[in-house]
């Protein structure tokens, strides 16, 4: 894959820099970029960048809601802005024909939204919608005091959609500010994909952010997180139908020497789907449950190893004591060849999958660009996971994989109900 690195000066705003891969075999061409700040920028307004990121296509400019829509679709335009933890990302989708119209409608998105009063609420209406149904949910009630138990006061512990109390306490100029503060951030990073050569792109990307302004580093304002949930688990009981157990260890960052180690070592663990160790363990040989998988959180400050499984109410001490029982057994005895054997098959015969189509080419180097990778990280990639040893599995099993430092957030009925 030829990507291309080009640097674009701005008036009054840091570079911009873009990796552009020329495909002219379709006319589109797929943008994604992403700023650094997202719900970390919040403060006490919890949910903020999350309302802000889903009212950028509810009229902008001189367009309200209905007619950014209906311009939108007349181009076939597909925009899609969101908010997490760490950062505002946006993508767009346009056909080459309509590409200086869809670059405009982009632009007012990010920096002339209207955030019209009737569209605010009615899109607050929906947000509160969605966590009142996520308030009966054992999974999502799981996830999110996992991420409260793990980070405590640290703004990852906050809710990225807020709470009904929070979103009612955002108002328009709390929009605008946030918006100013997220899209003038010192160090946005750009992916343009497709039927562009390097003039047409420079010309869009001058388009798509003119009125771009110098803003602060967003990266300074937010604090290395400690993992603050060693040792600590929580109950809840819920009269449903199944309890959801979900856990989690402190991890290191996707940049980190050591991080294809981890990918093989969690793909081992609980990534791996039928193939790794919980699942075997947990539902092939004892049938505890349906599932159970673990996954990688590489966030910008503070990583986690995730995982969760879900099982009837009276199986769950047993499933919660097999579950600990190999993880400390990965700990203390590392991984097998058999195991690194079949991970490596799998991680590096998967990868190319990444790659099929524009939007995942355009996502998969956003994110090389964001984790400081460098522009030749797909070629070697394959490789690093080759390097990985059984030696090093066990390294960083022992490094990482001590239960004792496990946090655990346990939802559902007790076993009497």
């Amino acid at each position: 894959m030829d990507i291309k690195q080009l640097s674009l000066s701005q008036k009054d705003a840091a570079d911009l820099d873009i990796w552009l891969v020329e495909d002219h075999r379709l006319p589109i061409i797929n943008i994604e970029f992403a700023f650094i700040g997202g719900a970390s920028l919040d403060g006490d307004k919890h949910g903020l960048a999350y309302l802000m990121a889903a009212l950028l296509d509810e009229g902008a400019g001189d367009l309200d809601d209905q007619e950014f829509h209906k311009a939108l679709d007349e181009t076939a335009t597909h925009l899609h802005f969101s908010a997490t933890r760490d950062i505002i990302n946006g993508s767009i989708k346009m056909l080459k024909k309509h590409k200086e119209r869809a670059a405009d409608l982009l632009n007012m998105a990010m920096f002339a939204p209207t955030f019209a009063e009737d569209a605010s609420e009615r899109v607050k209406a929906q947000i509160v919608a969605s966590i009142r149904s996520a308030s009966t949910s054992p999974t999502e009630i799981a996830a999110k005091r996992m991420m409260k138990l793990a980070f405590g006061d640290h703004v990852y512990g906050n809710l990225v959609k807020g709470s009904e109390e929070t979103l009612n306490t955002i108002n328009r100029a709390d929009l605008q500010k946030t918006t100013l503060q997220n899209f003038n951030a010192a160090h946005p990073y750009l992916v343009i994909v497709g039927d562009v050569n390097e003039t047409e792109a420079e010309q869009l990307v001058m388009r798509i952010f003119a009125g771009r302004k110098l803003g602060s580093d967003n990266v300074d304002a937010i604090a290395e997180a400690e993992f603050a949930g060693i040792g600590k688990s929580e109950t809840h009981h819920m009269d449903v139908p199944q309890a959801v157990v979900n856990f989690a260890l402190p991890s290191i960052a996707q940049n980190d020497p050591d991080f294809m180690t981890v990918l093989v070592l969690n793909h081992i663990l609980g990534g791996g789907g039928f193939s790794s160790r919980l699942m075997e363990e947990i539902r092939e040989k004892r049938g505890l449950t349906y599932g159970i998988h673990t996954s990688l959180m590489p966030l910008k400050h503070g990583s986690l190893i995730t995982g969760s499984a879900a099982t009837s109410a009276d199986k769950m001490d047993e499933t919660i004591k097999i579950l600990r029982q190999e993880i400390a057994k990965m700990h203390e005895g590392g991984v097998t060849d058999e195991e690194l054997k079949n991970a490596k098959t799998y991680l590096t015969g998967a990868y190319p999958l990444r790659f099929d189509t524009g939007a995942k080419i355009a996502h998969q180097l956003l994110s090389m660009q964001y984790f400081n990778f460098g522009i030749d990280f797909i070629d070697q990639r394959n490789n690093l996971v080759n390097k990985v040893t059984k030696q090093d599995v066990a390294r960083m099993a022992a490094s990482l994989l001590d239960v004792k430092n496990m946090a655990q957030v346990t939802v559902g009925p007790t076993e009497t109900d």
